[in-house]
């Protein structure tokens, strides 16, 4: 029988993965910032080395106990690879597509396949709630990227897919090891891979590992750096208290919050497509965030 949260975790859980889809939203708009003076793969790069520099100085100030042991390796081992291999995965959708039809996409595989692995490995009962959901999400989705006319069998129709497929699987190991291991030594296990899968792409495409920027790039690039350890911190905090189709949708919220920052920001237009997909986000937060109904738990 699953041990029954209080109502600190019930809330902690879905904030959090709430949270991760506002910080998206806005590394969203830092990356498209930083794409002037960076390729796609020095993004990743900078943004998980930054992140891994933040974390050896948190790790210094604090000295938390760090320490792995008894956990499988090659659990440890697909956990650490899975989300920065999605985060390349994407930008390989861009680079070979849209960025419409690599988020619309992303966000449909990645919606699906965690309803799916949450059902078949976490045995999360998806209620009739979750489903009106699910199919809330999927119509902001469209709404949002108007896949419709960017549409076809190609590359970056290809990579988006997988990458949304590595990350529901990335979700996966984020909540079993969320409830098993020390999550320092996970940051610190992560952040290390997406630095080391990040030079493998730059050297792979034959780019330079160092490019000189500006004080206020390398400002924005800090910044960038701590939101991705807060994405991965929030990810084992959010996951723990929070089933995975339910955190999926949470998730998504970067599909508002991405378009609200570019436009607060960065002075882009919001488009009626974008309105109406962020009104069928906000009823997916809702209804995902819903307890079964009563005939349900009944017979439950």
């Amino acid at each position: 029988m699953a041990k029954k949260l209080t109502l600190s975790q019930k809330f902690i859980g879905p904030a959090s993965l709430l949270f991760i889809g506002l910080l998206f939203g806005l590394s969203g708009v830092m990356a498209k910032y930083l794409s002037e003076w960076l390729s796609a793969y020095q993004v990743v790069e900078y943004r998980f080395a930054a992140a891994l520099i933040g974390l050896l100085i948190l790790i210094l100030i604090f000295r938390p106990k760090i320490s792995l042991k008894g956990l499988s390796k090659k659990v440890l081992f697909l956990y650490a690879v899975t989300f920065p291999l999605s985060v390349i995965l994407f930008t390989l959708s861009i680079f070979n597509g849209s960025v419409a039809l690599a988020v619309f996409s992303f966000y449909t595989a990645t919606l699906v396949s965690s309803f799916i692995i949450g059902r078949v490995f976490f045995k999360e009962n998806i209620h009739v709630y979750k489903q009106l959901a699910l199919v809330a999400i999927l119509i902001s989705v469209i709404a949002f990227t108007d896949p419709l006319h960017n549409l076809g069998l190609n590359l970056g129709l290809l990579f988006g897919i997988l990458s949304g497929l590595v990350q529901g699987i990335a979700s996966s190991f984020q909540k079993f090891l969320s409830n098993h291991a020390n999550k320092t030594s996970l940051l610190l296990y992560q952040c290390l891979a997406g630095v080391t899968l990040a030079v493998i792409a730059l050297a792979f495409v034959e780019e330079p590992f160092y490019v000189e920027i500006g004080a206020f790039q390398w400002l924005i690039v800090i910044l960038f750096g701590f939101a991705m350890l807060a994405i991965t911190y929030l990810f084992l905090i959010g996951f723990k208290y929070t089933n995975l189709n339910t955190g999926s949708v949470l998730i998504s919220s970067e599909l508002f919050f991405g378009p609200f920052f570019a436009f607060i920001l960065l002075s882009e237009q919001l488009s009626f497509g974008i309105l109406i997909g962020g009104i069928f986000t906000a009823i997916a937060v809702v209804l995902s965030s819903l307890n079964a109904p009563k005939a349900k738990r009944q017979k439950a």
